[in-house]
């Protein structure tokens, strides 16, 4: 016992060590990198290089670290200040000191999310601890709720249920969930956002990925509202999407073909970027940037396992759609192929 005990104190102090001398690294790089940066700066660096290999590995790790993020934060700097025209390049070292320390500040700030904060590199995670129930990403969960009704949750999703004397409501945090709803005479509502699906029977699929709410009726029909009272009707074979609190319209699908992806597989059909990240992000554990400007002309046609990201990351790789940069904390950069 003592001897484990010993080794596990061993270890949390050398993980503690290890991330400080990052840290420091990191610092110096930072340092360095700054047009301001002096000689004695740089002989305090060579100095402090040579009292310990530990200290090379550790300035190693954080460029190479630095390398990593920086053009993805450069990115979320551009985004933030809603830069509309993509640039030609993403230069390494911009000659404006105010923008340099703009984006810098922005990869600082990645860094830290990396290295600290589990809640950045999985957005999910919150609403998955505080749900009732949930899913990892890429595993698909059956239930069979108390009211005889059959729940399967999608990957990466987290919904809440209330159910008592007068009535059933299931709250619908993330991702996306098909039911086949059990006849009663308590009425069964899903909420999603701003959006309540009034459940009239039975199979019925019910979707939300940030401010999109998509609702697919396989079987009876379900009554959409939103916030502002408005209503409309679905039957079997129809789909409406809500996004950012307005309607569109009616679709009608094939429901074999839009509920494929609880028999295990994902069809596109002319997706957008929106689409293809929606799902990866049920794939996927970490986060997924991207630039939906430089994607607005794409429109990708295909069938995927549901459980397979890499096999949809590879071929949109393969057929020159993106590129796909992996980065520390499992985040997923994707970016539009150049055609230049």
């Amino acid at each position: 016992m003592t001897t484990s005990s010993t080794s596990t104190s061993d270890s949390a102090r050398s993980s503690q060590l290890d991330e400080e001398l990052l840290d420091t690294a990191i610092r110096w790089h930072l340092r360095l990198k700054d047009d301001s940066a002096s000689d004695q700066d740089r002989h305090s660096f060579q100095a402090w290089m040579n009292q310990s290999e530990h200290h090379v590995v550790a300035y190693q790790n954080a460029i190479q670290l630095w390398e990593e993020i920086e053009l993805p934060a450069l990115l979320l700097y551009q985004q933030r200040h809603q830069q509309r025209a993509r640039p030609r390049s993403l230069p390494h070292r911009p000659q404006k000191r105010s923008m340099r320390w703009g984006w810098a500040t922005a990869a600082v700030l990645m860094l830290t999310m990396l290295l600290g904060f589990e809640f950045w590199r999985d957005p999910a995670r919150m609403d998955r601890w505080m749900a009732d129930m949930s899913t990892p990403p890429g595993q698909l969960q059956r239930t069979l709720l108390e009211d005889g009704s059959t729940l399967l949750l999608d990957g990466n999703s987290a919904i809440d249920i209330t159910m008592n004397a007068t009535g059933r409501e299931l709250f619908l945090r993330r991702g996306r969930l098909w039911m086949d709803a059990a006849q009663q005479q308590r009425p069964l509502l899903i909420n999603a956002g701003e959006v309540s699906i009034l459940v009239l029977g039975t199979h019925f699929s019910v979707s939300r990925f940030h401010s999109r709410t998509t609702i697919t009726v396989g079987e009876g029909a379900v009554t959409v509202s939103d916030a502002q009272h408005r209503q409309t009707l679905l039957s079997a074979g129809q789909q409406l999407t809500v996004q950012n609190g307005e309607f569109g319209d009616i679709q009608e699908v094939d429901p074999l073909l839009a509920l494929a992806w609880k028999e295990g597989r994902i069809i596109f059909n002319q997706a957008s970027i929106d689409d293809i990240v929606e799902q990866l992000e049920r794939m996927h554990p970490g986060r997924i940037l991207f630039n939906a400007q430089e994607f607005a002309e794409l429109s990708f046609s295909g069938s995927f396992p549901a459980n397979q990201p890499d096999t949809l990351i590879d071929t949109l790789v393969d057929l020159a759609v993106m590129e796909a940069h992996y980065l520390p904390g499992e985040m997923l950069w994707l970016r539009a192929t150049s055609t230049s």
